[in-house]
């Protein structure tokens, strides 16, 4: 194995420069972002609002917690970690913030916390990330992508965020050694599968730079291949990231050109200039761009953006607090990488393969959840869905592999709520070493009454001659139960029927047929096969008190809103989908709901 190392001054200076330079690209880029992304182009050359400190951003602030979980937990932190750290500390509930953390709420856990009932799976949320991965595993590109992924996962599993994190990563990994653009690109997407979206995006920016074309026929060149109408998707943002670092003749005009391109404009900035920062280092920095921001942090801690959390005074403590957890994590991994009190080869030929543990995360299943009990590894598959339906048999599979010397004899058997039904009772498995075996099972709930909005089961295992094992968490969630009405065909919105004579009926008749939908997505394009019309929707939610709420309808086309019979919203226009708590300045109302059962009618 080559051995390489790394100067503590110089990696100091390079921890510096990216949490400097991330704080330059995220205050050139935070006043221009937007919820969609926009066809025509930025014109910025210099930051359109300046702030001494920046501009807060989520992107440094959700690293902070991290680099607190790190301080807390050592470094071996797990994604069952980092799902803590977000209950306790985040309070942002956009996007795919919010969706996550209601299913952490709920029960679930990583990966399936991150990937069920979640629309922004492939959004930027988590390849902002990256960098406290990269500054605590310098030179490390499989240790940083391996940090990255399990943090991608709590809120991102089973997304092409995930690669972008891991990329993102990877290369700011390897830019403490090497700084190469075409190199480091050619490493980062060497830790990312070839046919992902992410990839494709990324190898667009470098098919369009190797062929000539100037940076605005490269953005739109990779748009066009890689579109999406919300400004937050990660690939198109790789790539317009990639354009920045290959176009930028300095630092400040890479910034400019990625930020320039448009879509997440924070994020992209705020991630080149992390990027360059590294490989510029502190002292390298252009004068002109971080003067103004000063060694100063700037959080929303103080309205409510994170709470609970160590905030270092400046960059200079930010900077000492990461490269003590780095100075760990390198002593670890001391056969690969040490710090030393003298530079890098200039010559050395630096080889960053990526691990077949690295390439095996890509295929993991995002439905799976792990358990490691010493004695055993079990994992727990939901399968396509953490949801069970009232009198449908619910799959799921037990796995089980056998971590231990000698051959083991297990007992596997479920305990469910009242009123289930769990097929086999009991799994015996004879299990050798190193070596797994697979359980599957049946769970059917006959009476929709004993299903709640969370349903807590355990899983009990047995091993014959060895100490009790602590019970593994089984959560399932019911679905969203609907009355939907026929289709009205060929009728337009602004149409009445017979349907609205009593917006606030109550009861079932033959107008209406019960639906059970396992996520937020309504899908009910098939009901009109193919006809335009209107089709009427009834919902109801129980509340303990009267208290004041916002809801929406995140839909493609025009739709009215009633509550408890009396009309609250009215959208006349098509429109694009962004179904998130912070609304989406169309579908979205703020109203009451009465103490008892509420009843929402939509048209």
């Amino acid at each position: 194995m080559l051995f390489k190392s790394l100067s503590e001054r110089e990696y100091c200076n390079k921890v510096y420069g990216c949490w400097l330079g991330k704080n330059c690209g995220g205050t050139l880029g935070a006043p221009l972002e937007s919820g969609w992304g926009k066809e025509e182009m930025f014109d910025v050359w210099w930051y359109p609002e300046l702030k001494e400190g920046g501009i807060p951003n989520d992107d440094l602030e959700l690293q902070l917690i991290w680099l607190q979980a790190l301080e807390d937990k050592g470094i071996n932190i797990k994604a069952r970690d980092l799902a803590e750290y977000w209950l306790d500390c985040v309070q942002y509930n956009f996007d795919e913030y919010g969706l996550h953390k209601t299913n952490l709420k709920k029960g679930l856990l990583p990966p399936i916390s991150g990937y069920y009932n979640n629309w922004f799976k492939d959004c930027m949320g988590s390849p902002i990330r990256s960098e406290i991965w990269a500054c605590i595993a310098p030179g490390l590109p499989n240790v940083a992508a391996s940090y990255a992924y399990e943090d991608a996962i709590v809120d991102h599993a089973g997304g092409e965020s995930i690669y972008g994190e891991m990329f993102n990563a990877a290369i700011e990994s390897v830019a403490f050694l090497i700084n190469d653009k075409e190199k480091l690109l050619e490493v980062g997407l060497s830790f990312i599968p070839e046919d992902s979206k992410t990839a494709k995006a990324i190898k667009d920016a470098i098919k369009a730079y190797k062929q000539g074309m100037s940076w605005k026929e490269a953005r739109n060149f990779v748009l066009r291949h890689s579109y999406s109408p919300i400004a937050q998707y990660s690939p198109v943002n790789l790539g317009f990231q990639t354009i920045g670092l290959l176009y930028g003749k300095d630092f400040a005009d890479a910034l400019c050109k990625a930020v320039n391109c448009g879509y997440d404009t924070d994020c992209t900035g705020a991630t080149l200039g992390a990027l360059l920062g590294i490989i510029s280092g502190k002292e390298g920095l252009p004068e002109k761009w971080i003067k103004p921001l000063s060694d100063k942090i700037t959080t929303n801690s103080s309205w409510g953006g994170i709470k609970n959390v160590r905030e270092p005074k400046n960059l200079d403590d930010l900077t000492k607090r990461v490269c003590r957890i780095g100075e760990k994590v390198l002593s670890f991994y001391k056969e690969e990488i040490s710090l030393e009190r003298k530079t890098v080869s200039e010559n050395l030929d630096l080889d960053f393969k990526v691990d077949e543990n690295i390439k095996k995360l890509w295929y993991i299943s995002p439905t799976k959840v792990d358990f490691n009990l010493h004695t055993l590894i079990i994992s727990v598959d939901y399968l396509n869905t953490p949801v069970i339906q009232s009198g449908v048999p619910k799959i799921f599979k037990v796995i089980i592999k056998n971590t231990r010397l000698v051959n083991l004899k297990v007992d596997v058997s479920i305990e469910t709520p009242m009123g289930w039904n769990v097929e086999p009772k009991i799994k015996k498995m004879n299990i050798k070493p190193g070596t797994e075996s697979i359980g599957e099972f049946s769970i059917k709930v006959n009476n929709i009454k004993d299903l709640n909005v969370s349903n807590r089961a355990d899983i009990y295992v047995s091993v014959s001659g060895r100490p009790k094992l602590e019970k593994i968490p089984l959560v399932f969630l019911s679905p969203d139960r609907w009355l939907i009405s026929r289709v009205f065909k060929k009728e337009k919105i602004t149409a009445l029927s017979s349907m609205e004579t009593n917006p606030n009926s109550t009861g079932l008749n033959k107008k209406w047929t019960v639906i059970d939908f396992f996520d937020n997505e309504l899908k009910i394009e098939r009901n009109f096969h193919g006809e335009s019309g209107i089709i009427y929707l009834r919902h109801y939610i129980y509340s303990p008190d009267g208290r004041d709420i916002r809801v929406g309808l995140p839909s493609n086309c025009p739709f009215c809103m009633w509550l408890n019979g009396r009309v609250i919203h009215k959208v006349q226009t098509e429109g694009i989908l962004r179904p998130n708590y912070a609304g989406d300045g169309r579908s979205y109302v703020d109203t009451n709901l009465k103490k008892g059962w509420n009843q929402f009618f939509i048209k």
